[in-house]
């Protein structure tokens, strides 16, 4: 059912089914739409209560459900944070975290800690992650991953990040389309990012044109996810360069945008004898890694390429890749268009 639905949001469905339930989706993003423009009004109105810490808040959001790429963001931020003195705090959701030895985590957040070395708060609420982390003093200023929704914590700075390859979907809100609000509420964003401007040129003019149009002078920045390094999680060791990738190998994800993670393989001369996609954020089973690994014996395949995401949850079947290397493959957010804006506006509100 859900890959029924997700069909009929990406417009990929042409079944009698489909056209059939498209106007029942259609009403129901009506009643979200109004849902989600009433909670937005209360908090407006102080009916609904925020809580603005007493360090600087620098949000990462999006409109759209799916692999918009934020988490490299916030991890970019972090970095750029802490070059310049501060002490960031992550405030993190925790998408399908999980306890393990009585600690809450995910996979996003174990990713970011493992990259970063910051404190990394982890609640849906993140209202009270963030007056615990001043209680702890853990930080001096607090980064909210997929915050632009979460108005119950105020923001010094909104960013608002799009994917130049899907940046609105098919228009709709869900759930029949990916938006989670109408694009007017884009007005309440300080700066937007576009992620993946290599792989989606074509479509950058237009989305500049829609975010000019609905915030006039705004500022627009253009981002590409930049390949950087190789780490073989067997050996727990980083090899030199990206030259381990031009060979034959077979791609795992569970991402929300596993087509880009595919087309980096591919554009660092990888040869993809397949990919092994699951749903974004799957927890992975015995059993598909069993599959992954008997397709590498009968194609004598011995590199399996997946992201540092999934590789919090693969690295716990090590035993099961024997004789085949694990690599992971790491990108960081790299700025191509509108970097003297973007900085500003750090400076900005970091200072003010």
């Amino acid at each position: 059912m859900k890959e029924f639905l997700k069909r009929i949001i990406t417009g990929k469905d042409h079944t009698k089914a489909g056209a059939l339930l498209k106007p029942v989706l259609a009403l129901l993003s009506f009643i979200y739409a109004g849902a989600v423009a009433l909670i937005h009004m209360l908090y407006c109105w102080g009916v609904l209560p925020s809580y603005r810490p007493k360090y600087p808040v620098i949000s990462v959001g999006n409109i759209t459900v799916g692999g918009v790429g934020k988490t490299p963001i916030v991890m970019f931020l972090a970095g750029l944070l802490r070059n310049k003195g501060f002490r960031p705090v992550v405030l993190t959701r925790g998408y399908m975290a999980s306890a393990d030895a009585g600690v809450l985590a995910s996979d996003e957040a174990i990713m970011m800690s493992e990259r970063l070395d910051v404190p990394v708060m982890i609640n849906p609420d993140r209202m009270v992650s963030a007056k615990n982390a001043e209680a702890c003093s853990m930080g001096n200023i607090f980064i909210l991953d997929d915050g632009f929704q979460h108005e119950r914590l105020k923001r010094d700075l909104d960013i608002v990040a799009i994917d130049a390859t899907n940046a609105f979907g098919n228009g709709y809100l869900l759930p029949r389309g990916i938006l989670r609000e109408s694009l007017a509420a884009l007005t309440r964003a300080d700066l937007f990012i576009l992620t993946k401007t290599d792989l989606g040129r074509v479509y950058v003019p237009g989305i500049r044109n829609v975010l000019e149009r609905i915030k006039p002078g705004c500022v627009i920045v253009e981002t590409i996810h930049a390949p950087v390094s190789v780490y073989d999680v067997g050996a727990e060791v980083h090899l030199p360069d990206l030259s381990s990738l031009e060979d034959r190998i077979v791609g795992v994800c569970a991402i929300g945008a596993p087509d880009a993670f595919e087309s980096m393989l591919r554009r660092e001369g990888s040869l993809i004898e397949k990919m092994f996609v699951f749903e974004d954020h799957h927890l992975y089973a015995e059993e598909d890694v069993r599959c992954v690994v008997a397709f590498c014996h009968e194609k004598k395949i011995g590199k399996i390429v997946t992201t540092h995401k999934d590789a919090v949850k693969l690295r716990g079947f090590q035993k099961a890749f024997q004789g085949i290397s694990l690599l992971v493959l790491e990108v960081e957010i790299k700025v191509v268009h509108g970097q003297a804006e973007f900085f500003a506006r750090i400076d900005r509100c970091v200072n003010s």
